[in-house]
């Protein structure tokens, strides 16, 4: 069977028009077959007309969930199938419920529809089929459909250069007896040594809008644990929030010059933080206050150096205690597309472009037990754009402690363009990162795993980088192939740092091309990626062998 070129960012949201006497929203089934070669790919924000059943009340609410592979339609993978949907615990009709943003008694809303279906598909164990609202004499009934993604998953990243292998392997259970609930192992093998983590994850602990999350991990230098709970602001419409939070940590620090560890210092950590927050507006632009108090105290040790290491490493014992009051404003007005083949294959995938700001002030004074009183600022902005081609986004952040001098002066942005054309999904990054007056141990760092493909873990380190990233996928499988998903791409891959650590270096480049390969009914986190690398310059010992790596997600 010849390859297909499939489409590429393909719309699939759905308008409804004036005067129907129902609403669907949120087809989960891209739509079917390629999208025409040489043509712009359709795209659109999701702006939902009301019809003639906004706003009337919700008689009662319906839920359909199915198996991972619809029995009833033939397949020639069809015993597979049979054996999969025995396997695997169907998603119980009430863990759906929990997810709903509306009820009976509620009005009706198409914009609500939405977002309950983005709700839906957000923790990746499910997809929805259907919404849909049709009219009963003066009110409306609700039918949610639903299809299982299988969800025991393993999420594997490798990297192998010169002989060297590193990388961590996981294994995922997101919908633990159909309960929507996540468990999670995973072990990890690096320059740091060996560690192994286990998480769990309940996004409304015992139905209700509640979340629980607790994670530990343990290697040969440290331990990890972290502990979540509370009230999330669940939908742009809930009226608060609130959380505490408790974090212990202790860990090796290494730095590097040259792909080589230079110095490594020992480090401890424990926060603990209590957050409320209001909704003061929900109309057009979201508006939500939150305040709340935090408790951080960090121990570095004495820095072990190598010949050679910069001297902005060293450093002696250092203590340091913060107990920081602060407040959060977010005006946010969100605008989302809905498309299919960006960064997964053949599944839904929503992204906000609509601008979000928050700015985050605080005061930590020495009577609360602060190490000195001090000061503390953050602004983030997120937003984006659409273009004839496709889409662009950014997301950006700058924070500093001020006692009264700056100290950790933290500057980041990730901007993303995405050109969609017939068949083609190309997508060009840039990510840039700068600390002035930050502790010894900060240090940003790019390599193998994350998007400098040809080079080893560890080989551009500073406390300035920049990062680019362009890659060109295309999916070659035929468009009636519904189990795997297969696609290619060509790529190339930059980085520079600057500052300690990155004396004597320039920019880092490499060019290769990779397989992509997608289960888009087994709900994996993204797509499993083969990648060859070879590097343009500098040349790795002398010589320009390729590297290859192999993922469960995209490489950056």
């Amino acid at each position: 069977m010849a390859p297909a070129a499939a489409s590429a960012g393909r719309r699939v949201a759905t308008d409804t028009a004036p005067g129907a006497d129902s609403a669907a929203v949120a087809p989960a089934t891209p739509p079917a077959g390629p999208a025409p070669r040489g043509r712009p790919a359709r795209v659109r924000r999701v702006a939902p007309r009301p019809g003639a059943v906004e706003r009337r009340p919700i008689r009662r609410v319906e839920v359909l969930t199915h198996d991972v592979f619809d029995s009833e339609t033939p397949a020639r993978l069809a015993t597979l199938q049979r054996v999969a949907n025995r396997l695997h615990v169907r998603t119980r009709p009430s863990t759906v419920r929990s997810q709903l943003l509306f009820a009976a008694g509620d009005p009706w809303s198409e914009r609500i529809g939405r977002e309950t279906a983005r709700n839906l598909r957000a923790p990746d164990f499910l997809v929805p089929r259907r919404i849909e609202a049709r009219t009963e004499n003066d009110s409306v009934a609700v039918t949610v459909e639903t299809r299982d993604l299988w969800t025991t998953a393993p999420e594997i990243n490798l990297e192998t250069s010169g002989g060297t292998r590193t990388g961590s392997v996981g294994f995922t259970e997101r919908n633990l007896l159909g309960l929507g609930k996540a468990v999670s192992v995973a072990y990890r093998e690096d320059a740091a040594g060996v560690s192994r983590h286990l998480g769990y994850d309940d996004p409304n602990v015992a139905g209700s809008r509640r979340r629980f999350h607790f994670d530990a991990g343990k290697g040969s230098e440290g331990a990890s644990a972290r502990l979540d709970v509370g009230l999330p602001f669940y939908a742009e419409a809930a009226p608060r929030a609130y959380g505490v939070s408790w974090s212990r940590a202790t860990a090796v620090a290494h730095l590097y010059e040259d792909a080589h560890e230079v110095a490594r210092l020992d480090e401890r950590a424990e926060e603990f933080s209590v957050s409320y927050g209001v909704r003061l507006a929900a109309d057009g632009t979201i508006a939500r206050l939150t305040g709340s108090f935090e408790l951080n105290d960090r121990r570095l040790g004495p820095t072990r150096m190598s010949a050679g290491a910069a001297p902005e490493f060293a450093g002696s014992e250092q203590n340091d205690r913060r107990r920081l009051l602060a407040a959060e404003l977010r005006l946010w007005r969100p605008r989302y597309l809905e498309l299919v083949d960006i960064n997964r294959m053949d599944r839904v995938e929503d992204f906000d472009l609509g601008p979000s700001l928050r700015l985050k002030a605080g005061f930590a004074p020495r009577l609360l037990g602060s190490t000195s009183d001090e000061g503390y600022a953050r602004v983030r902005f997120d937003g984006g754009t659409e273009h004839p081609l496709g889409f662009a986004s950014v997301r950006s952040g700058l924070s500093t402690r001020l006692r009264p001098e700056l100290l950790d002066l933290l500057a980041s942005a990730d901007t993303r363009a995405y050109l969609l054309t017939g068949g083609h999904t190309v997508v060009l990054a840039a990510y840039g990162v700068a600390g002035a007056h930050t502790s010894r141990d900060y240090q940003a760092v790019v390599g193998g795993l994350n998007g400098l493909r040809a080079y080893p873990v560890q080989a551009v380190a500073g406390r300035r980088l920049w990062r680019l990233n362009a890659e060109d996928r295309w999916i070659v499988s035929p468009a009636d192939w519904q189990v795997v998903k297969v696609g290619t791409a060509a790529f190339y891959d930059a980085a520079r740092a600057w500052g300690p650590g990155a004396a004597g270096t320039g920019w880092f480049q490499d060019a290769g091309v990779g397989l992509r390969v997608g289960l888009p009914q087994f709900g994996l986190t993204q797509v499993m990626r083969f990648d060859v690398a070879w590097p343009v310059r500098p040349t790795r010992d002398g010589g320009r062998m390729p590297v290859f790596s192999f993922g469960s997600a995209q490489a950056f």
